[in-house]
């Protein structure tokens, strides 16, 4: 009997082996894979293996931080970015700031880092800083991109107080919000940082005797293959699944958020804080390309009332960031009236529509650098 058991469990392990490898494989390849099938892609027409624009970024290119879970590893080089030795985004640039510098930080999550733009200099923190040193010629003007993706607002907090603080920024620009919603549809408390439930999981385990149950439960999280049954599964189902047992209320995520906000605000006095929620396809006010419209449709399967859950957080934090005297820059606006494929997904956005928002954030911007 223990023999016949051993039997079937080596060959269910055999089968589950080669299912993983195959996933893997198909997963990878730039004609199969996951990525290239996504409408989004069509942005980038004429890139070669466009898909890569968001798979470069990936779990193996971030270390553990004390405190806020996750950072960027400093010194990586890739086809479609760089980090310098800070772990930010971009060119070299010193912690303090040279004499006469006016210097932007630019914080928020993937979006304020830059997944879906095609360089460093194409980020929204890098068409921020050319639209503003061509309008200020005569100016030395620095715009940090400290965005780190996935991040939440208290994510955020802490990771300005660790390090960001110590750059002696003249303004500090959140370009988040969205991130601080979508955790708070996955999570089981709100206000935590994306994939908390694992996180939770991998602390609870360090406290565990029994180790080899965890491993495999660890295994079956980073199974490949069981990450695209689930997804093929989900296409499948008529009515789709929303993504966390408790949806948490708009105006809960809103609170948080706000709350954050203010106690950064404090931190950075007297540099002035700035909050520009990032446009995302639920809030844009521009018509929808068709590609978009297929993207935010599939949401709305998956999440129920997701556009009407978005828009209501978004102009709950509005009302909460301006009631608390924090400046508020509106830029759903900015993109124009024309439907123009701008979105690679639901919330990063590419090349031209990085240009658009930062001349519109650099317009705001004109009178506090002179």
């Amino acid at each position: 009997m223990k023999k016949k058991l051993l039997t079937v469990l080596a060959f269910t392990g055999g089968i589950f082996l080669a299912l993983e490898a195959g996933a893997r494989i198909f997963s990878s390849d730039g004609r199969a894979g996951i990525l290239s099938q996504h409408p989004g892609l069509a942005m980038y027409a004429g890139i070669e293996r466009p898909e890569e624009v968001f798979s470069l970024l990936n779990p193996g290119c971030l270390e553990w931080s004390p405190y806020q879970h996750w950072v960027v590893r400093p010194n990586l080089r890739s086809r479609f970015y760089r980090t310098n030795a800070l772990g930010l985004r971009g060119l070299e640039t010193a912690m303090e700031k040279p004499d006469g510098r006016f210097r932007i930080v630019v914080l928020g999550g993937s979006a304020a880092w830059g997944l879906g733009s095609t360089a460093d200099e194409r980020s929204l923190p890098g068409r921020l800083e050319a639209h503003l040193r061509e309008r200020n010629p005569s100016r030395e003007l620095e715009v940090i991109n400290a965005g780190q993706p996935g991040y939440t607002s208290g994510q955020e907090l802490i990771y300005f107080h660790r390090l960001i603080s110590r750059m002696n920024p003249d303004l500090v620009l959140l370009f988040d919000g969205y991130n601080d919603i979508d955790a708070d549809l996955h999570n089981s408390q709100p206000g935590w940082p994306e994939n908390a439930n694992i996180l939770r999981a991998r602390y609870d385990a360090s406290f565990s005797k029994t180790r080899l149950s965890q491993e495999f439960l660890d295994l079956l999280r980073r199974s490949r293959f069981l990450h695209l049954a689930s997804q093929k599964l989900g296409a499948f189902s008529p009515a789709g699944e929303a993504p966390g047992e408790t949806l948490f209320a708009p105006e809960v995520t809103a609170m948080n958020y706000v709350h954050n906000v203010k106690a950064l605000a404090r931190l950075a006095s007297p540099a002035p804080v700035w909050v520009a929620l990032q446009p995302v396809l639920a809030t844009v006010r521009k018509p929808l390309a068709p590609e978009e419209r297929e993207i935010l449709a599939a949401k709305e399967k998956i999440i129920p009332d997701y556009t009407e859950r978005v828009r209501r957080t978004y102009q709950g934090i509005e009302e909460q960031v301006r009631a608390a005297a924090i400046p508020f820059l509106d830029l759903n606006a900015a993109l124009g009236e024309q439907p123009r494929l701008l979105f690679a997904d639901e919330c990063h956005f590419g090349d031209e529509a990085a240009d658009d928002l930062a001349r519109r954030i650099a317009a705001a911007c004109e009178r506090l650098i002179q």
